[in-house]
């Protein structure tokens, strides 16, 4: 903001933003093709890592050859399941970033009490043996939910420039009530009644 405002002084109030995810694989190549370990009529394409437009293109050529049962030269290179010799370090150096975030169960949540949450923001709370997300919303009512990402059991964390739940394994995102809106997770996080205080 500071940088638009010193260039367009004129500028009014920001009504709106916009944000999104920029998703890499570890070779820079998108994945195109069958969704691994889902049925053979599940495609996808993801990981176009700023490419869109041409991975896209890309896209609908390739998903149209294997549809249609037809062979189709980049099938391989793009493929979903591929694994390269460079992705076998970074995949080792991945699972030891997983399994310290493992380590968030053990460890007390970001606040004590929900006393602490200022209107329109979260944060996780330790109850018992459990880990909560917690929203106050802006007409200050309390929303709750698991942190556990439901994808592969990480806790989620406050994102207070998006408002939403970001799980720091593999990227999943739910918006401020805990609806999923971005994978590999592809359910919400379960809700909760909020305790009295």
């Amino acid at each position: 903001m500071t940088w638009a405002r010193e260039r367009f002084p004129t500028m009014g109030q920001i009504e709106f933003t916009w944000a999104g995810q920029v998703m890499e694989t570890i070779d820079g190549l998108a994945f195109i093709g069958r969704n691994p370990m889902d049925k053979d009529n599940v495609f996808i394409v993801t990981g176009d890592s700023g490419m869109g437009m041409t991975h896209g293109t890309i896209a609908g050529i390739l998903l149209t050859d294997l549809i249609q049962g037809k062979e189709n030269p980049w099938a391989k290179l793009y493929d979903p399941s591929r694994k390269t010799l460079r992705a076998a370090g970074e995949f080792i150096k991945e699972q030891l970033n997983v399994a310290a975030q493992y380590a968030d169960w053990v460890t007390g949540g970001d606040v004590s009490s929900v006393d602490e949450i200022a209107k329109d923001s979260g944060a996780v709370l330790r109850r018992g043996l459990t880990k909560v997300a917690v929203y106050r919303d802006k007409k200050d009512v309390l929303h709750e939910c698991s942190a556990v990402c439901p994808h592969l059991g990480c806790i989620v964390a406050w994102n207070s420039s998006e408002k939403t739940w970001d799980c720091p394994c593999h990227g999943s995102r739910f918006d401020n009530l805990g609806k999923v809106i971005n994978g590999p997770a592809n359910t919400n996080l379960e809700a909760l009644e909020p305790k009295a205080k």
